[in-house]
C-alpha cells in the first residue's frame, strides 16, 4: 500500500501510517534496483576531474582511464547502497499519537524499532508540503508532484519522515484527519499547496509562476 492512512484500529493510539512495515531490508531491496543506473552514472561522473588529469597530465592510456571510471562507478554504487540501507532502518514509517482520545505524546516508529515517546508540548507544528509542477501547455495538466510531511519541534529541530509517494495520497483529507486527531492539543497542523508551471523546452530560463495555499 502506497497511500498514507490514519490507523485507529488500536483503541489506545492513533497511527499516521506513512509506509507499511514490510521490513527495512525488503524496502531497501525494492528501492535498490531503480537506483542502480543512477548511482553508477553519478559515481562515474564525479571522477571526471581525475580522468582529465590522468589523460592530460599523466598521459595514461584508455585502459587505465576506463579502469578508473569503473572503480568510481563501483564506489558510487556502494555509497548509494549504504544510503538506502541507512534510510530504510532510520526512516520514520509512522507517527504514533497517544492516548487516542486526547493525545499528549508523539512517538516516531522507524521500521523495526520505536523511539521513546515525546511530549506533544515539544511539537510546534506539523505540516504537509504538496508541490505540484503543471505542464506549460494550455491544459496545465500536472506532470510531477512531491509530498513531504514535516514535524517542527519547539527547539527548531525539523523531523522529516519517509517521503510520501505522489499521486497516491489526497492531502486535503489527510490534513483534515490530522487536524481532527490533534484538535485537543496546541499543535498547529497546516497544509501548504504550491503550484508552478514548468518552463517550455525552448526557454533557457524558466518564468513559471507559483501559487501557495495554506490550511
Amino acid at each position: 500500500m502506497n497511500s498514507v492512512r490514519i490507523d485507529r484500529s488500536n483503541p489506545d493510539v492513533v497511527d499516521v501510517v506513512l509506509r507499511e512495515e514490510v521490513g527495512p531490508l525488503v524496502f531497501a531491496a525494492r528501492r535498490w534496483p531503480g537506483e542502480v543506473v543512477g548511482s553508477l552514472a553519478a559515481g562515474a561522473l564525479y571522477g571526471t576531474p581525475v580522468y582529465a588529469v590522468m589523460a592530460v597530465i599523466l598521459e595514461q592510456g584508455p585502459g587505465r582511464i576506463w579502469a578508473a571510471v569503473g572503480i568510481a562507478a563501483a564506489v558510487g554504487l556502494v555509497v548509494n547502497t549504504f544510503v538506502i540501507l541507512y534510510g530504510a532502518f532510520r526512516g520514520v514509517t509512522r507517527l504514533r499519537f497517544s492516548p487516542a482520545a486526547a493525545p499528549n505524546t508523539m512517538t516516531l516508529v522507524r521500521g523495526p524499532r520505536t523511539d521513546r515517546p515525546r511530549p506533544l508540548t515539544d511539537v510546534q507544528q506539523i505540516w504537509i508540503d504538496h508541490s505540484i509542477v503543471e505542464s506549460y501547455k494550455r491544459d496545465r495538466k500536472p506532470v510531477s508532484a512531491k509530498i513531504t510531511l514535516y514535524v517542527l519541534l519547539k527547539n527548531n529541530r525539523l523531523i522529516r519522515p519517509m517521503p510520501i509517494l505522489p499521486w497516491t495520497t489526497d492531502t486535503t483529507p489527510l490534513h483534515q484527519q490530522l487536524q481532527q486527531t490533534l484538535a485537543p492539543t496546541a499543535v498547529q497542523v497546516d497544509l501548504v499547496v504550491q503550484r508552478r508551471v514548468q518552463s517550455p523546452p525552448w526557454m533557457v530560463v524558466g518564468h513559471g509562476g507559483s501559487t501557495g495555499g495554506g490550511g
